[in-house]
């Protein structure tokens, strides 16, 4: 085999049919337990060097990648073994795939002192990419042995052994670069930007070397999350960009190489969704900037409100309506060249997923919930596409339930999944498919904020029957990182809790524990689209009436209201979710805690160390689940039923760890 992966091209496939039922929630926890205890019981004695296998590093890095998303913590035995062996083989890795599942390994195990590795990784992949903005299998030659020694000296030396030693970044110069030319804008460690100079002057002649999009979507994954790590990469985004425009088959995919005018598998097409994300997203930070507030005009001071606008159920009184402008044309949605290749790829996706024939290419789907046993990698493409732009549908068919009845009735007893490709490598895509990993979640937060992303929606009626949902998402990655999930959108104008028979006004301001008993009222099968009514209203009634129901239901249904309200608490401000965390309310405390992590936010670190002290366990229990999403998988405690001397080194340790993060 020349890669772990060649099997994003090549395989046969053979039907797996789907369940008379469908995979419940409980059996998606079960399984993913299953594989990851298999893999805890494959990589617990990996060995740094012991990678002797064609695909070397990479499906141990999977793996790895795999447990944590299962919900392991980064102390692991098997992680930790991983981890020693990601970091011996980063020193001399060369290809594409490892290159690229190194990199998001140690990102993803959130420890300081890789940030010069992941650098290392980044500047060889960088070096990789054509003038196609592609990748092939191998990015550079063999790295020297003299090299090697020098790289392993200087950043063990002064990284390794303590995590925060060593010389600081510092900035490089800024310059225009191009893809292929490894650029220099940024801020990396200075033996880094030594070795990424000597790729430069030993850096190869042909621009346009065969590439192949399954290379080139696993290096999109990892030049994405090199740029939190200060490596200059924006050219190779450009590059990207280009690429998957100008690459479009009319089938609305991509092929397996983009300078190959035939279609390729839907594993091919994901990855042509995916290298748009990324312009997605970046158009939504541009859009961001252009619009940040500039300082406004003094205002006449207005008179006093009822209450203060920290107060969580303040509703400002009404403004008078500007005058309406008339522009010559306002479309509600004018979309670019990237908008229509978005829809394009989507709409490949729905018929694929209806089982439909997609022009040449081959479909692995043989019917709604039948699958080829061999592209466990076209699940796992699938899930980072549907979770990078927040779809709970595609083409009106719910992806995530149909992969999940495929693999719940796959798996092995022994707890693994295998195709032709490997049990490891079979069960990691498999668990990160059933997880629903993000490995991306700052790209995932700007491309679902994007004020046209609505408009992309696949299949037939497109935006009707999809969004971001929090219903799928399997208990065992909410209890290992419940902040997981991005809330949905506002949606364009409130809607009221409605009744059959008669519509029902929106509340006015008095009337907040009219719309909570009204909530409390509706039958079961309209308790979810109620939730949400109320959860997406506007106005400080809808918060009021959330915290009222909370205290008036048990069970399920209160699990129910506290998501309900920790997702309506991250449109706040930053202000605002700090006096809340203050609220002599639990309830409001634990959501406004739980917000602060799901804002993806590292300002609100401070905000959430302060609330291990609470006295309340389940504000403690969100404290912590925040600081682990927010610091990639850190856990310095406390654990539940801790004494208050237990917090307090708790509350030490994380302040200890982030005074690192700052310096």
């Amino acid at each position: 085999m020349r890669s772990l992966l060649v099997f994003a091209l090549f395989g046969c496939w053979s039907a797996i049919a789907i369940p008379a039922s469908a995979a419940g929630r409980k059996a998606i926890d079960a399984a993913i337990k299953n594989g990851a205890e298999f893999l805890d019981g494959r990589f617990k004695n990996q060995k740094p060097g012991g990678n002797e296998a064609s695909e070397g590093i990479g499906p141990a890095a999977l793996a790895g990648l795999a447990l944590m998303e299962s919900g392991k913590p980064t102390t692991d035995a098997s992680i930790k073994a991983i981890a020693a062996a990601v970091r011996d083989a980063s020193y001399s890795e060369t290809r594409t795939y490892q290159l690229s599942l190194c990199l998001l390994f140690l990102d993803r195990l959130g420890d300081p002192s890789d940030g010069p590795r992941i650098q290392m990784l980044a500047v060889r992949l960088l070096a990789g990419q054509n003038r196609d903005g592609g990748w092939t299998y191998a990015c550079i030659g063999e790295v020297p042995k003299v090299e090697e020694q020098r790289l392993r000296a200087k950043l063990e030396d002064h990284q390794l052994e303590t995590g925060e030693k060593g010389a600081k970044p510092s900035p490089m110069p800024s310059a225009k670069n191009a893809p292929g030319t490894l650029g220099v804008a940024g801020r990396l460690h200075p033996e880094i930007e030594k070795h990424r100079q000597g790729l430069l002057a030993n850096q190869r002649g042909d621009g346009r070397m065969h590439d192949d999009n399954s290379n080139t979507q696993f290096a999109i994954l990892a030049v994405w999350v090199a740029r939190n790590h200060g490596v200059p990469v924006e050219a190779a985004l450009d590059a990207i960009e280009k690429r998957f425009l100008a690459s479009q088959t009319p089938s609305g995919g991509w092929p397996y190489s983009g300078i190959l005018a035939a279609d390729g598998s839907p594993s091919m097409t994901c990855a042509g969704l995916l290298g748009l994300a990324t312009a997605l997203g970046r158009r939504e930070e541009r859009r961001l900037k252009a619009e940040a507030p500039k300082r406004p005009e003094p205002a006449p001071k207005a008179p006093e409100p009822k209450t203060s606008p920290e107060d969580p159920f303040f509703t400002p009184p009404p403004k008078p309506a500007p005058e309406p402008k008339k522009p010559a044309h306002s479309p509600k949605f004018n979309p670019d060249l990237k908008d229509k290749a978005i829809e394009g790829g989507l709409d490949n996706l729905a018929a694929v997923l209806r089982g439909e024939a997609v022009a040449r290419g081959r479909n692995p789907f043989k019917g709604p919930g039948r699958l080829g046993d061999k592209d466990m990698y076209f699940l796992w493409s699938l899930e980072r596409v549907g979770v990078v732009y927040g779809l709970e549908k595609i083409g009106k068919l719910d992806w995530y339930q149909l992969g999940a009845d495929i693999l719940i009735p796959a798996q092995n007893r022994d707890g693994s999944w295998g195709g032709g490709h490997g049990a490891e490598v079979d069960t990691a895509f498999a668990i990160l498919f059933l997880a629903k990993s993000n490995l991306v979640r700052d790209l995932s937060a700007k491309v679902q904020r994007d004020p046209r992303n609505n408009e992309l929606r696949g299949g037939p009626n497109p935006g009707a029957e999809s969004g971001a949902s929090s219903a799928a998402m399997p208990e065992s990655r909410r209890k290992a990182d419940p902040v997981a999930v991005l809330p949905k959108p506002e949606p364009a104008l409130p809607v009221p809790i409605v009744e059959p028979s008669k519509p029902r006004p929106l509340p006015v301001e008095d009337e907040s524990a009219k719309l909570a008993e009204a909530l409390l009222k509706v039958p079961p099968a309209a308790w979810a689209k109620s939730l949400e009514q109320v959860r997406d209203g506007k106005g400080g009634d809808f918060t009021r009436a959330l915290v009222i129901a909370v205290h008036k239901v048990e069970g399920d249904r209160k699990k129910d209201v506290r998501h309900a309200i920790a997702e309506r608490l991250t449109r706040m401000s930053a202000e605002t979710l700090r006096a809340m965390l203050k609220s002599d309310d639990v309830e409001v405390r634990r959501a406004a805690t739980l917000a602060c992590g799901m804002k993806d936010d590292k300002a609100h670190v401070p905000d959430l160390i302060d609330r291990l002290a609470d006295d309340e366990e389940i504000v403690i229990r969100a404290a912590r689940a925040g600081l682990k999403s927010l610091s990639g998988g850190q856990d310095f405690g406390p654990d539940a039923g801790s004494t208050k001397l237990d917090r307090q080194i708790a509350v030490e340790e994380w302040k200890a760890w982030w005074a690192k993060q700052k310096r």
